[in-house]
């Protein structure tokens, strides 16, 4: 069994893998070439720094471990480092060399038996420090960019970039580079009674309306007439999925405003409380207004940008 996993690790850290072929030449073939190491993954936590206050961003931390794979168990890995590059949404990138670093003494023994490096924590006041910023500098959408590189016994650097595709892979669960990006997680999906008039037939309507997440803060309402549809027409929702609102740090606008029909919708909004009172018309001549109300009573945890 140990000689099979060993026969495995070879063949996916070889630079370049073929059969042992002289008229390969000078392709390498897998007699000749190199072999190397990688970083794979033991455990992480959920990478996120929460810019939307300053004391979620300075509570904001990612905690990984990680094991070295190669010929040796991790024996000919000499140093961990991590470098670091800020890319925010406007203005330049600044990169820092060396943002986390780990000598051989400072490895451990993973329960594969590998050599490791376990409960490495960044935070994010360490993250700013190294890079000469603060947290006011930081906007939804910025991103941090970690790049994780092993040094071997005989000098030689792997990195993402110079390793296989095979190592790369999911199968491998590689580490090498990882993304925190900075933004604010938004849950507001759910089901929230709601009350309508005023619609284009004089009808009114009341019931319940589902909140949709489609990921990365960007919502749709399951009925955008809130009744209204079934009210004029006697059944059916307006469930266009092209119609959106967007979550931002509690900041709500509605970024989707065409229909699958290609008519255009226009959103006049307030929010007081727990009632978000929405009026809305669209280009085939339908109108309606509706109140949504938060869950309990509780207000709404957003505010509106026009």
């Amino acid at each position: 069994m140990k000689l099979n996993k060993i026969f495995i690790f070879l063949t996916a850290l070889a630079y370049l893998v073929g059969c042992a072929d002289e008229s390969l030449e000078p392709v390498l073939t897998y007699d000749n070439s190199g072999k190397g190491a990688y970083v794979k993954l033991i455990s992480e936590s959920d990478k996120l720094i929460n810019v939307l206050n300053e004391s979620t961003i300075n509570s904001s931390s990612y905690n990984y471990s990680v094991e070295f794979v190669d010929v040796e168990n991790g024996d000919k890995v000499t140093e961990y480092r991590v470098d670091l590059t800020y890319e925010p949404v406007s203005g330049s990138d600044i990169a820092v060399s060396s943002f986390l670093s780990y000598s051989a003494d400072q490895f451990t023994v993973s329960e594969d038996g590998l050599k490791s490096v376990q409960d490495i924590t960044i935070t994010a006041p360490e993250v700013l420090s190294a890079l000469g910023i603060s947290a006011a500098d930081l906007a939804p959408g910025d991103n941090f960019e970690f790049k994780g590189y092993v040094t071997l016994d005989d000098g030689s650097v792997f990195g993402y970039d110079n390793s296989s595709a095979a190592v790369r892979g999911d199968a491998f669960q590689a580490h090498f580079d990882f993304d925190i990006p900075a933004a604010c997680p938004s849950d507001l999906g759910g089901t929230f009674e709601y009350t309508s008039s005023t619609n284009w037939c004089g009808g009114t309507a009341s019931g319940t309306v589902d909140i949709v997440s489609q990921g990365g803060g960007v919502y749709n309402f399951s009925d955008w007439s809130f009744g209204a549809y079934a009210s004029c027409y006697g059944g059916g929702t307006a469930s266009s999925t092209s119609l959106t609102f967007t979550d931002v740090c509690t900041d709500v606008s509605f970024t989707g405003f065409t229909d699958v029909y290609g008519d255009t919708w226009t959103f006049t909004s307030t929010i007081e409380g727990n009632e978000w009172s929405i009026d809305w018309v669209n280009t085939y001549g339908e109108t309606g207004s509706a109140v949504i109300y938060y869950t309990g009573g509780a207000d709404w945890p957003i505010a509106l940008t026009e």
